[in-house]
């Protein structure tokens, strides 16, 4: 009994979907040392993020849980097997340590409000996002524009805590702890995270909506060009401002070809994920949340062409850092056999 009430708090924490979380938290991270030209100390972003990798978990799991909590009375007529209708979770406990993550994650994200007060606004963002989609999934298809938005938040998180806002009187050089909201628009940091924001956005709608078009064909017609446009439009969002940066590997071939493959398991992934929707909805949706990953891996070829660290093991062999989200998919994966990851 002890082992299946264990169960049941990784499946409603749907731990098979952390691996994603922490994939798009640190694509955000590294993109502090990639998309502008100030130095940043790396071993100062280092200490910041457990913190951050701590609070992001939280917030997820805020969700998750906040999720049964809500859904209570509908699994109870259509899933009587989950924990909280069975009786082996009680409705208040699984409500009170979703209220226990909140805490966690602001104690995680306040501190970082006196160096860069956008962090504990998009924390709350976050939080406002995920409450919403609770509220709307089981109403509407609209839900899928929180839900996009929370990840799309995650590279903003990643990206603000190592990167903080001048106090006018501290004295703070831009170029060593801070930037400007100026500095942003100037260097185009701002665009370049807008779009890939869009892109991680449009992918979790497409994922969403194509399950709900193939489950429901006669009452959602979404052409299913349309679909896969959303679902690898982050190929584009996630690719173009390295390719525009044009860095020095791409006058290297032996440097671009292993950089490029990074496109490679995300095609050919997401195009097989997509022929498993036709046989198998929970498949298909599976199979693409774990996908998140991928769609970071796109972006890393970039990262690992500009990142400056000043860490010469890392600067000269920046390439490895593709194992990180590799890493992440091939975890969400694993843990998908110990737990649905819906």
């Amino acid at each position: 009994m002890t082992g299946q009430r264990f169960l049941d708090l990784l499946a409603i924490g749907r731990v098979a979907n952390l691996p994603t979380v922490w994939s798009n938290t640190l694509v955000g991270f590294l993109l502090a040392w990639t998309i502008d030209d100030r130095e940043i100390p790396f071993e100062a972003g280092l200490q910041r993020l457990p913190l951050l990798l701590v609070g992001v978990t939280s917030a997820y799991l805020f969700g998750t849980f906040l999720n049964d909590w809500k859904d209570a009375d509908f699994d109870g007529e259509h899933r009587p097997e989950r924990a909280i209708p069975s009786g082996r979770w009680s409705r208040p406990v699984i409500g009170w340590m979703a209220a226990g993550f909140v805490l966690v994650f602001f104690a995680c994200l306040l501190p970082e409000g006196s160096r860069q007060p956008l962090v504990p606004a998009l924390g709350a963002a976050l939080l406002t996002a995920i409450v919403i989609y609770t509220v709307l999934h089981k109403r509407t298809p609209l839900a899928i524009i929180p839900m996009g938005i929370c990840r799309s938040l995650l590279y903003l998180l990643g990206y603000f805590v190592v990167v903080s806002v001048p106090d006018p009187d501290s004295g703070l050089t831009p170029g060593r702890a801070a930037t400007s909201t100026l500095n942003l628009v100037q260097d185009n940091v701002l665009v370049i995270l807008a779009l890939m924001a869009l892109g991680i956005f449009t992918y979790v709608a497409g994922l969403t909506l194509a399950a709900r078009y193939e489950s429901h064909p006669g009452q959602l017609r979404v052409p299913r060009a349309f679909l896969w446009f959303l679902i690898f439009f982050c190929v584009l969002t996630h690719t173009w401002w390295w390719i525009w940066k044009r860095p020095p590997f791409l006058d290297g071939w032996h440097l671009a070809i292993p950089a490029l493959l990074c496109l490679l398991p995300f095609c050919v992934w997401t195009v097989r994920s997509l022929f498993v929707l036709r046989k198998s909805i929970p498949d298909f949706v599976s199979r693409a949340l774990a996908g998140l990953c991928l769609v970071d891996l796109l972006a890393l070829a970039g990262i690992a062409a500009t990142i400056r660290t000043g860490w010469n093991a890392l600067d000269t062999s920046p390439l490895y850092l593709a194992l990180v989200p590799l890493s992440c998919f091939l975890l969400a994966l694993l843990l998908q056999r110990l737990a649905p990851a819906t």
